[in-house]
C-alpha cells in the first residue's frame, strides 16, 4: 500500500490541490483581492503544478515526454486559473489567454495519440498486458481496459453477427 502511494504521489496530491484552489476562488478574499488571487493561481498552476508533474514523470519517462506533458499541463493550468478567476479581473491572465487556445488543443492531441496507442494495444487480437504495464499504466487499469476491450469486441460480434 505504501509503495503504491509513493509511486503515485502526484495523482493523490492533485485532487487536493485542485480542491484547495477552488475553495480559495470561492472565498471572500477572491473578490476583495483579485490580483493577489491571480498571482497565486499563476504560480500554482503554471509553475508549481507542472514542476511537480515533471518530477513525477521524470521517474517514469525520458526527458522529452516529461517536458511535453509538463508544458501541456501548464497550459491547462492557465486555462483552469482563468476559469477560477472572477470575470473581468486580472492583469496577467487576459494577456495569456492566447496560450489556452494553443496549449489545450496540443494537450488534447497529445493525450488523444496516447489514447489511440493504448486502444490499439488493448483491442489487439491478443492484448499484451505486460507491454501496457511497461508503458506506465497501473496493472489494475490495464486489466480493466482489457476487460472493457473484450466486452466491446463481444458486443460488436453480437451486433454484426461475425
Amino acid at each position: 500500500m505504501i509503495d503504491r502511494i509513493r509511486s503515485n504521489w502526484f495523482y493523490i496530491l492533485l485532487p487536493f490541490l485542485l480542491l484547495a484552489a477552488w475553495q480559495v476562488s470561492t472565498s471572500p478574499l477572491a473578490s476583495e483581492q483579485p490580483l493577489m488571487l491571480e498571482r497565486v493561481f499563476l504560480i500554482d498552476f503554471a509553475i508549481v503544478l507542472p514542476a511537480l508533474y515533471f518530477v513525477f514523470l521524470r521517474t517514469r519517462h525520458s526527458l522529452k515526454p516529461s517536458l511535453i506533458r509538463a508544458f501541456a499541463l501548464a497550459g491547462a493550468g492557465i486555462a483552469f486559473a482563468a476559469f477560477l478567476m472572477p470575470k473581468g479581473e486580472g492583469q496577467v491572465l487576459p494577456l495569456l489567454a492566447w496560450l489556452r487556445y494553443v496549449m489545450l488543443p496540443f494537450l488534447i492531441l497529445l493525450e488523444g495519440a496516447v489514447l489511440i496507442a493504448v486502444a490499439k494495444a488493448s483491442f489487439a487480437a491478443e492484448p499484451d498486458e505486460a507491454a501496457l504495464i511497461e508503458k506506465g499504466i497501473p496493472p489494475l487499469v490495464v486489466k480493466a481496459m482489457i476487460a472493457e476491450a473484450r466486452f466491446w469486441k463481444a458486443v460488436w460480434r453480437f451486433m454484426t453477427g461475425r
